[in-house]
């Protein structure tokens, strides 16, 4: 039986394994087409070009054989203006179910709080029951905004997700 670790920053293969488990998962499920996998990879390049650990998060769940099976993204890009944003997670379909989700997302979310980062956004379909469980657990509230992407092969909507941190004032 298959033995996975987390890990903690970049890993080789990340951009391409990261974009093949979009592609598999929400390319197949919505029909989105090549223009949302170019899209994926080329934001998950984008980070990767630009991560710098002291802001930036990125955790992967690995097989035995150092293959990326899942992942998650914290993009501090604009953290002053918008926040952190939560991106790009994702875990292989045999994977579900095993807890694997929910440790990279209190992993990334216990980042965010260690950084005092005060408020974290993603965006997710509306749809994906589990996941928004999860977003929900860890303190994410849905907002009324929604983005349905138009540039894809079939429309999807989107909705954002806000979570708030109070940085103690004490220390």
């Amino acid at each position: 039986m298959a033995e996975f670790e987390l890990r903690e920053g970049d890993v080789p293969g990340l951009v391409d394994r990261l974009t093949e488990l979009h592609a598999a998962y929400y390319g197949r499920r919505w029909k989105l087409g090549p223009r949302f996998e170019s899209d994926i990879a080329t934001g998950i390049a984008e980070f990767a070009g630009r991560y710098d650990p002291s802001r930036d998060g990125i955790w992967t769940v690995v097989n035995d054989d150092d293959i990326v099976r899942g992942g998650i993204i914290i993009d501090a890009r604009d953290v002053d203006e918008r926040g952190a944003q939560l991106r790009y997670f994702v875990l292989a379909s045999d994977l579900h179910g095993r807890g694997f989700g929910r440790r990279l997302l209190e992993t990334a979310v216990a980042f965010c709080d260690d950084q005092d980062y005060e408020r974290v956004f993603l965006w997710t379909v509306d749809g994906l029951e589990a996941a928004i469980h999860l977003y929900q657990d860890v303190g994410f509230t849905p907002t009324e905004t929604i983005d349905v992407h138009t540039d894809w092969q079939t429309d999807v909507p989107y909705r954002l997700f806000e979570r708030t941190y109070e940085p103690s004032s004490s220390g």
